[in-house]
């Protein structure tokens, strides 16, 4: 079968150049893009295959008259008003993307099921005081003062509180991957989660890739963009400056309602142990929490100075950079999977499947399954085909 040349325009080959890197791309392949480019040799479409594979952008994208304009709003909600994430990753931008259509399926869906609006979704729109903020969302969500006293662990408090988001409307989603892709791994320090706020169906992404502990204060730090009504995306590693002044109140709350002040002073006061460093390590444990947040709540406390603070920031990076080095792979499939997806999601989606109002290749497109592993994830949750 003979090689078919084709007409791409050498703009939107750079555009593309411009979404990645030659290292991502190889020498080997580089070498006839830049022929593609100065117009002294054409593509055949198997190349084009090829190298929008390796850049990860659509194909179709490539045969375009001119670079297509990517609008994605939710990078105007980034956490830092910088020039750092004026570039997104494929990744990020795929992740995005992905998200936009699990929700844009669930709002569907309510709206075609009867469902009433998430009354809860900018409830606290325009109020800026934090204990009435994590007031309000413990008895919206119906989470005790002291709820972190009947978890195990960091993972156990993560699963408990995704729990009650998610019984209350919330779509909550997780990975570490892009869908399926073991080779497109989400940085997290590009990203840590976001939120897209709407009021048929909200939804929070968590970046798997994190820690626990970190994984942990942003379901809560994206809780509180929910209630109060604004998207975001996460990323407190960019910078420490021109931080916007929600992300600010966001933490806050998002630190009170898993340590609150008053539990956490009696807690520090009754410690045994008088090495304040040791003093963390203990307090975190009993909040189930990261040490970063008792930290950070020692030194708004002025319990320990910012030296301290910045050795507990400092080492946990470290555990976590050590930990993603030695991390064992394999595991349980249908267990990764089913963490990632959201319970009332996949049971909407065996509802809408045997109601016929859904596909079973596009319930598979959505939870990145097959056929065969789509009933073996749904039955985790209850659902049934």
């Amino acid at each position: 079968m003979p090689m078919v040349n084709v007409d791409i325009k050498p703009e939107v080959i750079r555009w593309a150049l411009s979404q990645a890197d030659e290292e991502q791309i190889g020498v080997h392949m580089m070498d006839g893009v830049k022929k593609w480019i100065d117009g002294t040799k054409k593509p055949t479409f198997n190349q084009i295959e090829a190298f929008s594979k390796k850049v990860n952008i659509p194909l179709g994208y490539f045969f375009l008259q001119a670079p297509p304009e990517e609008k994605i709003q939710l990078l105007e909600y980034r956490t830092v008003d910088s020039a750092e994430l004026v570039r997104p990753s494929r990744d990020l931008i795929d992740t995005i993307h992905e998200m936009e259509r699990i929700q844009d399926w669930m709002k569907e869906y309510r709206l075609d099921t009867g469902f009433s609006v998430l009354p809860i979704v900018g409830s606290l729109k325009g109020n800026s005081d934090v204990d009435s903020i994590a007031q309000t969302i413990r008895n919206d969500l119906d989470l005790d003062y002291d709820w972190y006293k009947n978890s195990r662990n960091i993972s156990d408090a993560f699963n408990r509180v995704r729990s009650l988001l998610e019984y209350s409307g919330i779509v909550v989603m997780l990975n570490g991957i892009v869908g399926n892709n073991t080779h497109r791994a989400l940085n997290i320090e590009e990203f840590r989660a976001f939120a897209m706020v709407d009021e048929w169906a909200p939804l929070i992404f968590i970046n798997n890739a994190d820690s626990q502990g970190a994984k942990l204060f942003s379901l809560f730090h994206e809780m509180a963009h929910i209630w109060l009504g604004e998207d975001d995306l996460y990323n407190d590693r960019i910078a420490t400056q021109k931080v916007k002044p929600i992300e600010v109140l966001c933490n806050a709350v998002a630190s009170e309602l898993m340590v609150p002040f008053d539990l956490f002073i009696n807690e520090w006061s009754n410690c045994q142990t008088k090495d304040d460093r040791e003093r963390i390590t203990i307090i975190s444990k009993a909040f189930k929490c990261g040490e970063s947040v008792i930290a950070r709540k020692a030194l708004d406390a002025k319990k320990i100075n910012n030296e301290m603070y910045k050795n507990v920031i400092s080492d946990a990076i470290k555990a976590y950079k050590d930990k993603r080095t030695t991390k064992a792979s394999g595991g349980d499939y249908y267990k990764t999977m089913a963490s990632r997806l959201d319970s009332c999601f996949v049971r909407a989606l065996c509802e809408s499947v045997n109601m016929g109002r859904t596909t079973y290749t596009e319930a598979c497109k959505l939870t990145n399954t097959s056929r065969k592993t789509f009933p073996e994830i749904a039955a985790k949750f209850g659902g049934t085909i």
